[in-house]
This record gives C-alpha cells, sequence and structure tokens, in this order.
C-alpha cells in the first residue's frame, strides 16, 4: 500500500471513507469538489473517477460494485494519524531551590551566616 501525500486530494478522500463505505457521487458530497481559484466549480467527473481508480491501484481502497472502502491498512493508518495526542501534565515539578529562594527574612546565598536585622 503506497498511501497519499500529506494535504493532497487523495488524503482528503480517505478520511472522508472513515465514516464508511459510498459512491463517487456520495463521496463528492462528503468532501467536496475540490473548488480552486482556476476552477470555481470544481474538477469535473472523469478527474474525480481518475483519482479513486488510483486509490485502488495504491491499495488504499477497495471497489465493491459502485461503491468504494477504504482498506483495513489504511483505515488504521488513518485513525492513527487523527488521534489525538497523550495530555501532558501541567503540573510542575515539586523541586525547591533553596539557593536562590530565601530562607528566612536577611538571608543572602553569599553570606549565610550574616543575619540582617
Amino acid at each position: 500500500m503506497k498511501f497519499p501525500e500529506k494535504n493532497s486530494r487523495s488524503e482528503q478522500i480517505l478520511t472522508a471513507f472513515l465514516k464508511g463505505p459510498m459512491t463517487i457521487y456520495q463521496g463528492a458530497e462528503v468532501h467536496g469538489d475540490f473548488v480552486t481559484r482556476k476552477l470555481p466549480a470544481g474538477i469535473d467527473h472523469c478527474k474525480m473517477v481518475e483519482l479513486y481508480c488510483d486509490l485502488v491501484e495504491r491499495g488504499c481502497l477497495i471497489r465493491e460494485g459502485i461503491k468504494y472502502k477504504l482498506t483495513t491498512r489504511a483505515r488504521h493508518q488513518l485513525e492513527k494519524e487523527s488521534a489525538p495526542e497523550a495530555p501532558r501534565s501541567i503540573v510542575p515539578p515539586r523541586v525547591r531551590n533553596f539557593f536562590a529562594k530565601p530562607l528566612f527574612l536577611g538571608y543572602s546565598p553569599a553570606f549565610p551566616w550574616r543575619r540582617a536585622l
């Protein structure tokens, strides 16, 4: 299986198929027609069929009749990429720096034996 490039049309098509098997027309409703400045109406149906056939050849999609569905390897790859990261701890460590913080009033690290009154 050769996975498509990041932020490409093919990757958008695959993320749309996480919902379940769809036809090309149902997929175009979910992922859109890829409207750009040059193509304000989106890409035509022939180009869409070409994209889907390319994903079948790469091994990311399986064609069953008129519907397409994700392969299990592609599904696991997409779910792994879209999973949120483990939460990081926001609690600071409980280590005190006794040399930077005065222990009592009048204390200085340079002269610990001297007390200011």
